[in-house]
């Protein structure tokens, strides 16, 4: 009688393609479509189509069974200054939008061109393939989740990043100290960055090695330094929001509250580039002082 050979194994979802696909459908995409971006970065039809089957089903659960435990959050008050234009550090800038929990924010005007275009021209050449958070060990690794080049200058590197961690602490109240060095972010045409957490999941194996380093993270500002012809924009699924980029704007958000809870609702994604390029400066915020 021969031997019943095993099944291989199946090999597991990451844990980013997990939130995206989640994330997607409590905003209401099709399977349709989530396949299709699947396919594109080579999924496989059959494993795509049961990843995304499985994932519904939980998440259509949790939505029916414990709604709860899709909007328990409860945003402190956000830290940005009430008024409509304040002063950042040198700078006088204007509030474009705010939102209160979620806490969301446009901020026009936090650089000026000349700024946005000496970034650019510092970052163009030293610019390498993006990385992401390995949530198992807390290192950086590769991922088709995120397209984009980057690179990042320390704090204080230079004159105009000095200027932004400046105005950015102004209008946060926050210490420089608690800044991760700047990141800067090249995407081409077709290039993006799918739906994601900027906060460390407490549950994942890594997050604790990352978090070290100042701890858990605790807001973004995400900072445009060109405009994009077309595609580009920050996307948040869960909150039906689209910011398209603009040359010296910043969209700001907050993701953890006093208590310690974090807010799942901050998914957000970069849109693919459809037509131009987009560069954009980042700056991750965390609750004490930041050193690696």
């Amino acid at each position: 009688m021969s031997a019943v050979l095993d099944p291989p194994p199946i090999p597991r979802l990451a844990p980013e393609w997990q939130d995206w696909l989640a994330g997607n459908v409590v905003r209401g995409c099709t399977d349709a479509d989530m396949l299709s971006v699947m396919r594109d970065n080579g999924f496989q039809e059959h494993y795509a189509r049961v990843a995304i089957s499985v994932v519904r089903s939980m998440t259509e659960r949790v939505q029916q069974q414990a709604p709860q435990m899709l909007s328990g959050y409860k945003a402190d008050p956000i830290r940005l200054p009430a008024h409509s234009t304040v002063r950042a550090g040198d700078r006088e800038i204007a509030i474009g939008f705010t939102l209160a929990d979620p806490n969301v924010a446009l901020i026009q005007d936090l650089l000026t061109e000349q700024e946005c275009e000496k970034l650019i021209s510092l970052s163009a050449n030293k610019v390498t393939r993006s990385s992401v958070v390995d949530r198992a060990t807390g290192g950086d690794q590769i991922s088709a989740v995120r397209t984009s080049a980057g690179t990042h200058f320390e704090r204080g590197e230079n004159a105009i990043v000095a200027r932004i961690e400046q105005r950015i602490a102004a209008l946060t109240g926050l210490p420089i100290e608690n800044g991760e060095p700047l990141q800067i972010l090249y995407y081409k045409p077709g290039n993006e960055y799918l739906a994601h957490h900027d906060y460390f999941d407490p549950n994942d194996p890594g997050s604790a090695e990352v978090m070290r380093a100042g701890g858990q993270r605790i807001a973004t500002f995400v900072i445009y330094l060109n405009n994009v012809t077309e595609g580009g924009e920050t996307r948040f699924p869960e909150l039906s929001l689209d910011v398209k980029p603009r040359r010296g704007s910043a969209l700001y958000f907050e993701y953890r509250n006093a208590a310690g809870e974090l807010d799942a609702r901050c998914l957000h994604a970069g849109v693919p580039v459809i037509q131009g390029e987009k560069w954009i400066a980042t700056k991750w915020l965390r609750q004490g002082p930041y050193q690696r």
